[in-house]
């Protein structure tokens, strides 16, 4: 998805700090059979979640309560083809406890951790503790701007902008390895940030099926 300048209106802001997209364009959600051979695609695509807005819509979920507050968490690693994807694996195998327990800091959900595991997770030809060790490398990867790193006060900022602040604190990014997806009628939200790695997670570019949801 690419944002043309004559659409980068100004994004608001709430006491959570959810950024508003003014892009008229979310994330494609198309229905994706189950099933395929574990190991079997081309590359990754690490889902940046944008948690003051999904708070906004969930605000009684595990992410958003408590001390802390979140910018972006991980919502996960994808394997991703150059046309379509796998999902749902091998959806016997399940995440030992203190693998989840491990990768709470950045997937800070039991149901969020189980869920990407069995949709996505099972898909990557690895065990659970491989697995998120390569969400937490692919994590580590990227640099979130500060801007967005800890949110405490109201943000406002185009989506191009957003797209400029990821390629100037990761210079080693080209455009086309990151999209902006947004979510909701009327003005939508800032949902993800999404980047695109290679199997050894390189920076390379996304193919066309990269923006949607999961």
């Amino acid at each position: 998805m690419k944002s043309s300048p004559s659409r980068t209106a100004g994004l608001a802001a709430c006491m959570l700090a959810a950024l508003l997209c003014s892009v008229s364009a979310n994330a494609r959600h198309r229905n994706q059979a189950s099933g395929g051979e574990p190991g079997d695609f081309s590359y990754y695509v690490l889902s940046l979640s944008w948690s003051p807005a999904f708070c906004l819509s969930s605000p009684h979920s595990a992410e958003c309560n408590g001390p802390r507050r979140f910018g972006f968490i991980v919502h996960g690693l994808w394997p991703q083809n150059e046309k379509g994807w796998p999902e749902n694996c091998d959806v016997h195998t399940q995440v030992p406890d203190d693998v989840a327990k491990g990768i709470f800091d950045l997937m800070p959900a039991r149901g969020l951790i189980y869920h990407e595991w069995t949709a996505h997770g099972t898909c990557s030809g690895l065990d659970p503790a491989k697995y998120f060790g390569l969400v937490r490398r692919a994590y580590d990867e990227i640099v979130i701007p500060q801007a967005f790193a800890q949110p405490s006060q109201p943000i406002q900022q185009s989506p191009a902008a957003v797209l400029s602040a990821f390629q100037h604190a990761n210079s080693k990014l080209p455009p086309l390895s990151l999209v902006i997806t947004c979510s909701g009628q009327g003005t939508p939200r800032l949902r993800e940030v999404h980047v695109c790695l290679d199997r050894d997670l390189a920076p390379r570019a996304c193919s066309a099926d990269a923006a949607r949801g999961a």
